[in-house]
Formats: C-alpha cells, sequence, structure tokens
C-alpha cells in the first residue's frame, strides 16, 4: 500500500490543505447567531435505556483471501433503490457496485480528468435526479455519473479566475436537499495572506452555493504556518449530515458535545447537548496522530511547528436515520467501548432528547476498523482504516511500534438483527 497515492477521506482533504499552508479554522459561527433558538440539554444518561444490534455477515469482499478483490481506502457506502452496494474508493478513484449478494458487478468512475473521472474522491451521495455525485477533495467539485457509469455533468465549486478556490470534505443529501462542506479559499500573494472560509452549505441544481448552515472565516499570513491537528484536520464540514426530510444536523465544534439542527431552508430548530468531558488519548491514540501529523511536516519544506491534541473531538462521526434520529459515535465509544461490544452510539430524537444508547455487537475493533451504514438495514465494517490511512504516510500498524505491513483492507457486509 506504501507504492500507492493514498487518498482516504482523511488524507484527501489534508493534502489538499497543504497546498495552501494554511490551517482550518477552529470555531464555527452558525447564519443563526442572533436568532434566538431553543435548546435541550441532557444528563449522560438516555431517557429510553440501553439496547442492542446485532450484526449478521451477509458477505465479505478483499482482504488476505479474495485474490481477485483489491481495494484502497473504502470511505463510503451507498445504496440504490435495489439493494446494489456502491463502495468509495478513495485511494484506487473508483466505485466497485456489488449485488445485494456480494457479487461484484461493474466498477464507476476513474481517474483522471476527463468526463466521468476524478481525483482525491473524498465522500458520495445519491443526487435527487438519480445520478451518483461523487466529491473531488481538490480542486473542489462535484462529478455526477449515472449508475451505468455514463457521464452526467459536472459541479464545478468556486471560480478559480476570480482568485479563490473550493477544498472539500463531505457530501450528503435527503429529502432533496444536497449539503456539502469544505473551504473557499483566497490568496493575496502580493500581500503574503491566505483568507478561507469553511462552510456548510446547501447546493442549488447547477451545484452553487444556495442556502448556508454555518460558516467561518479565517485569515493568516504565509509565515504563521503551524501543523496543528485540531485545526488543520477537524472541522463542522465533515461532522455532519442530512435527513430523510431535508434538516441538517452539524456538530459545530470540536470539544463540545453540542449538535446544532436546521430546516432545510436554513432556520434553525433546536440546539441540543449532553453531559459529557472530553477524553484525553491514550498511548495508541495519540500515537496515530503524532505519526499522521510528523507525516505531513516531513512532505513540505522548512520547519514549521507541528501539534496534536491531547483529546479527541467530543463528537466523532454523526449520522442521521430514516425517522430523523440522530446518531452519534462519541470519542469513548469509538475509543473505549466495554468488551464484547464493537461500540456504541447516543441516539437522540429530532427534537434534541437523548433517548436511547445502541449497542452494535460484530466481530472487529473500533479503534482499527471503520462501520458504515447504508440505508435501514445494512451496515459495512471497514476492516484496517486507520492502518491504511497511516501507511499514506510511511507508518504502520495504527501507531504501533512493529514494522508490519497492514493486512489488505477488506469489506464486511452485514444485516441488522
Amino acid at each position: 500500500m506504501k507504492n500507492h497515492p493514498a487518498w482516504s477521506a482523511l488524507v484527501a482533504i489534508v493534502m489538499a490543505a497543504l497546498l495552501a499552508l494554511l490551517a482550518l479554522p477552529a470555531m464555527a459561527a452558525t447564519e443563526a447567531d442572533q436568532t434566538v433558538v431553543p435548546r435541550v440539554s441532557n444528563g449522560a444518561t438516555p431517557t429510553g435505556g440501553v439496547r442492542s444490534l446485532e450484526l449478521r455477515e451477509l458477505w465479505r469482499a478483499g482482504g488476505l483471501d479474495d485474490e481477485e478483490t483489491v481495494f484502497g481506502i473504502i470511505n463510503q457506502a451507498l445504496l440504490d433503490d435495489a439493494g446494489n452496494v456502491y463502495l468509495l474508493d478513495a485511494q484506487l478513484a473508483e466505485i466497485p457496485v456489488f449485488s445485494p449478494g456480494g457479487d461484484l458487478l461493474r466498477v464507476l468512475g476513474h481517474e483522471g480528468d476527463g468526463p466521468g473521472e476524478f481525483r482525491g474522491p473524498s465522500d458520495m451521495a445519491m443526487l435527487p435526479d438519480g445520478t451518483l455525485g461523487v466529491l473531488q477533495a481538490f480542486p473542489g467539485r462535484v462529478i455526477k455519473l449515472n449508475l451505468d457509469n455514463t457521464d452526467a455533468g459536472i459541479w464545478t465549486l468556486g471560480d478559480p479566475a476570480a482568485g479563490a478556490f473550493y477544498i472539500m470534505r463531505g457530501l450528503r443529501s435527503g429529502g432533496g436537499n444536497v449539503v456539502a462542506g469544505g473551504t473557499r479559499q483566497h490568496i493575496d500573494q502580493s500581500a503574503g495572506l491566505v483568507t478561507r472560509e469553511t462552510f456548510l452549505s446547501s447546493l442549488a441544481a447547477d451545484g452553487r452555493r444556495k442556502v448556508t448552515y454555518a460558516t467561518s472565516s479565517f485569515s493568516m499570513k504565509f509565515q504563521e504556518l503551524r501543523f496543528d491537528e485540531a485545526k488543520l484536520i477537524d472541522g463542522f464540514d465533515r461532522r455532519f449530515d442530512v435527513g430523510p426530510d431535508g434538516a441538517v444536523a452539524v456538530g459545530l465544534h470540536r470539544n463540545s458535545y453540542e449538535v446544532s439542527l436546521f430546516a432545510a431552508d436554513g432556520t434553525p430548530s433546536v440546539v441540543f447537548s449532553r453531559e459529557y468531558t472530553s477524553w484525553v488519548r491514550d498511548k495508541r491514540a495519540a500515537g496515530i496522530w503524532q505519526r499522521i501529523m510528523e507525516g505531513i511536516a516531513a512532505q513540505q519544506p522548512g520547519n514549521a511547528p507541528v501539534s496534536w491534541s491531547d483529546t479527541e473531538p467530543d463528537i466523532e462521526l454523526l449520522r442521521t436515520d430514516a425517522q430523523g434520529n440522530i446518531w452519534i459515535l462519541s470519542s469513548r465509544a469509538m475509543w473505549t467501548a466495554p468488551e464484547g461490544l464493537f461500540t456504541y452510539y447516543d441516539v437522540f430524537s429530532p427534537a434534541g432528547e437523548f433517548i436511547e444508547q445502541v449497542n452494535i455487537i460484530c466481530e472487529g475493533d473500533a479503534r482499527e476498523d471503520y462501520l458504515l451504514f447504508a440505508g435501514t438495514e445494512r451496515v459495512f465494517r471497514i476492516t484496517g482504516f486507520w492502518d491504511a490511512a497511516i501507511a499514506r504516510f510511511g507508518g504502520t500498524g495504527g501507531g504501533a511500534e512493529d514494522d508490519e505491513e497492514p493486512e489488505p483492507m477488506s469489506v464486511i457486509c452485514y444485516e441488522i438483527r
């Protein structure tokens, strides 16, 4: 894997951001800052108790035992109306499509700059017009594909001729609302100044920004460069989802267990939170981020300072289910799940009430593998996700001290029981 130009959702945006030699803004501000919004404060215990979801394996692809299927880094999984599975390979820049039973049907997309091609994809979503939208990190654009792998056009984000370009991280769609998260950047060479706006906005039918749910601006001089993990990698443009009614849920702050919910038109509906103390990273987690940040700095000229946080983001991942409930993977659930569980999610109602904790039971380790929910009945476990990301920087073992090569990535499809 070290011989490939690996592009995961993480790696793609990191390398794109480095082109500007600039850190992302640490804090977010919404357009509705002056609006009085209902707030719901929850305790540490859900009102509806705890339940478990047992995942039953249906099929698997890739890995040591599959010589025909090779994955780079899988970072997204989607289903079409027929139950076919679309996997975004961010390293190989392609989308293998599997039948509901696990047979490889075809491969969509290709690495390149022509029609239906893309580089460094960071996300994908099924769009309201029935096409598949692939988000390219840099330069920011949405490449639209028909499901038969024919070109369906491109949404170009930003106008480089106007002195600005876009770096994109997230793409979600629901209820006819397409939402993208990323950064608009303008460089003033004469002043040695870069101005960036990180944003979360809906996209109109022509791909232009329509409604902005969150935005934050930041300026920095070239000589003030610092490779800071909390600013360079973390951001609300990767911590959001769109519900079945088009509502947008976003975690605005790194170390605040708080979610803001907006209607599709941008009207804020509620801000909810729960009691939570930020998790201090253990040796393994700190080692992962040390390797990533030192690897980034080693690939750049100069001797800019490097730093990584002592704590994990309170909210690691956020997703919305078919009922509009918001599922949150906290830092503790990801890194310190109790024995016998893969992980667990805090589930909140659309009104912001902490209604239940859902335990996920399956094989694997949430500190190494990555779970992707697709539809209401399918979950995919991506093995060795962290090893694959770190291999991009010449490291191995997710911060481990051995020099073993990581095993090939596999995708395991489960049904929810």
